[in-house]
């Protein structure tokens, strides 16, 4: 394989003929320069992949010819962000980092210190571009679920509820680490884990009241002050390596 990887949604197994999108189309032969007879990896973004070579190099439509078929099988455990949306392209990093870790939800919350607000669906689309591209670069067949902004409380009232484990990184006392968290609490098979993390400024007071009152597990991310940006990737990799370790 040539390394080259595209994206096109919905792959059909017993369709072998695809069609890029312009956009996809522009990337693959404009900035990758590919040629007819260069083979691709096409993924969906929901586990498969078409192994194909380029039939027509067209940047407003290639055509690709399927060689292999491949149906990617998901994680056994599930492993979820809820981000307090960090100012300017932080959260752009974040979901980048996050796909390629193979984290599967990402939860843009809303919170007193938030300071950056979703308006309109303009952001909303960058951020499936972001994942979409960071999927192509790490070979992760598996696009994270964006979900829509949220307000904290209404989070915890509703999709923060399906995780059985929910911890937030925190430097306020009584924090623990991960591994003792995990050694302690009964968890099924086929975990899953959801990693709150704050804004610059922290949660308030009566934010970690009622993330308290949601059962969530203070953890301890280290001695140290960390940008959202590192928290969450930090946070993230050191549940999936727990996890991990759970599995073998």
């Amino acid at each position: 394989m040539s390394g080259l990887r595209s994206y096109s949604p919905q792959l059909d197994p017993n369709s072998p003929t695809i069609l890029l999108s312009s956009e996809e189309s522009r990337h693959l032969i404009a900035v990758h320069r590919a040629h007819v007879g260069d083979e691709v990896s096409v993924i969906d973004g929901l586990g498969s992949e078409w192994l194909a070579r380029i039939e027509n190099a067209d940047k407003r439509g290639t055509t690709l010819g399927g060689i292999e078929y491949i149906e990617h099988a998901p994680s056994s455990t599930r492993i979820a962000l809820a981000q307090s949306v960090p100012k300017a392209k932080g959260m752009e990093n974040i979901i980048r980092k996050a796909t390629e870790l193979g984290i599967q939800d990402i939860y843009p919350i809303l919170s007193e210190r938030t300071e950056s607000k979703v308006r309109g669906g303009g952001k909303m689309d960058r951020w499936q571009t972001v994942a979409i591209e960071a999927a192509k670069q790490s070979g992760n067949p598996f696009i994270p679920t964006i979900h829509a902004e949220c307000p904290l409380d209404r989070f915890l009232e509703g999709d923060a509820k399906k995780y059985d484990l929910r911890l937030i990184g925190s430097l306020q006392m009584n924090t623990e680490p991960l591994y003792s968290r995990l050694t302690e609490t009964k968890l099924p098979n086929t975990p899953s884990g959801l990693f709150l993390v704050g804004p610059e400024g922290d949660f308030s007071d009566y934010e970690y009241s009622i993330i308290r009152d949601a059962d969530f597990v203070p953890i301890t991310l280290g001695p140290h002050v960390l940008k959202c940006e590192t928290a969450a990737i930090k946070a993230l990799s050191l549940l999936q390596y727990e996890f991990s370790k759970l599995a073998s």
